[in-house]
């Protein structure tokens, strides 16, 4: 699973895991009601800690979290 980081939005600047089919992050937003949607680019960045460099996942939009169903939302993980 690649390491991908994200870009503008609620999260940037954050990384996580996923499979290498998505495309399309939903996230978690700082704004209530809301979730911040990501989409892959074909940017790499290096990040700290890893040997490998993270792929770009960009902010596009925000969507009311009545558009996305709860399978298809990334949590932020815990402090």
């Amino acid at each position: 699973m690649p390491t991908v980081v994200l870009r503008g939005g609620s999260r940037d600047g954050e990384s996580t895991t996923l499979d290498e089919h998505v495309e399309r992050l939903y996230a978690a937003s700082a704004a209530p009601g809301l979730v911040d949607v990501y989409e892959a680019t074909d940017e790499l960045q290096p990040l700290r800690g890893n040997d490998d460099e993270a792929i770009v996942y960009e902010f596009v939009e925000q969507q009311p979290v009545t558009d996305t169903t709860a399978t298809h939302l990334h949590m932020p993980a815990g402090p």
